[in-house]
């Protein structure tokens, strides 16, 4: 009795594989509409936190380095400032002992001039044991002019110098120059702060625009941050500016 043929067995290849011939072909259905609309949301959220990244790094790099400048600056009024007080106090001083010295020649010249009317010696003597320098100097000019061109005193020539008086003027005009430098960093300080108030306008609005759902509304959002940025820009280049 001869085997029964199997008519359902798969009929064999050349290389004798009873595996089927060709394989079942996959493809992808396309996504729906709503899958398709997450998709872009999707692109689209990640655009918008690209950009809120870079504008957050822009400004708080600008913030950081605008704060950096107006400690510099108000380092600098202070010193300007504490420096000015201490040169206008010398300055008092200086001119304390220009008004002594001033009221003291004063006096002797009246003695001398009293004694000169009645005792030319005990005038000679004043004028050699209590003038000041600066007075003798000045007296012995004034002894020389003309009647018409003599001034009361020897203490109204040019030649009557007091030291101390000079040094008032130069110290007080320190002290002028130093006020105006702390002044000029000072309001250079308030720039770089005022920079400061519109980049962390900017940092919030950057920082938001990923929060809102709508997406015109996000890119509002980072257009503020943008546009924020230039007047704290502005601001900066006008405090550097004003250091020179």
């Amino acid at each position: 009795m001869s085997d029964p043929s199997n008519d359902d067995a798969p009929a064999p290849d050349a290389d004798g594989d009873t595996s089927d011939v060709s394989d079942a072909s996959e493809t992808e259905a396309p996504p729906t509409p709503e899958e398709q609309q997450e998709i872009d949301d999707a692109v689209r959220r990640g655009r918008v936190e690209l950009l809120a990244a870079v504008l957050l790094g822009l400004a708080g790099a600008l913030t950081a380095f605008s704060a950096y400048k107006a400690a510099l600056t108000d380092g600098d009024a202070l010193a300007g400032y504490t420096e000015s007080s201490k040169s206008t106090s010398d300055a008092n001083s200086y001119y304390d002992d220009y008004s002594q010295t001033y009221l003291s020649d004063q006096q002797m010249f009246l003695e001398f001039n009293l004694a000169a009317v009645e005792d030319e010696t005990l005038a000679q003597t004043i004028r050699e044991r209590y003038f000041s320098p600066e007075l003798e100097a000045a007296t012995e000019v004034w002894g020389e002019l003309p009647d018409d061109e003599t001034p009361p005193t020897p203490l109204d020539l040019d030649e009557y110098v007091v030291e101390s008086l000079t040094d008032y003027e130069e110290t007080s005009a320190l002290a002028e120059e130093q006020f105006e430098e702390g002044a000029t960093a000072d309001a250079a300080g308030d720039k770089f702060e005022l920079a400061n108030v519109f980049f962390a306008v900017s940092l919030f609005m950057a920082g938001v625009a990923a929060l809102f759902r709508k997406h015109p509304v996000r890119y509002f959002a980072l257009g503020l941050s943008l546009i924020s940025m230039v007047p704290g820009i502005l601001s900066m280049i006008d405090g550097q500016s004003a250091l020179g």
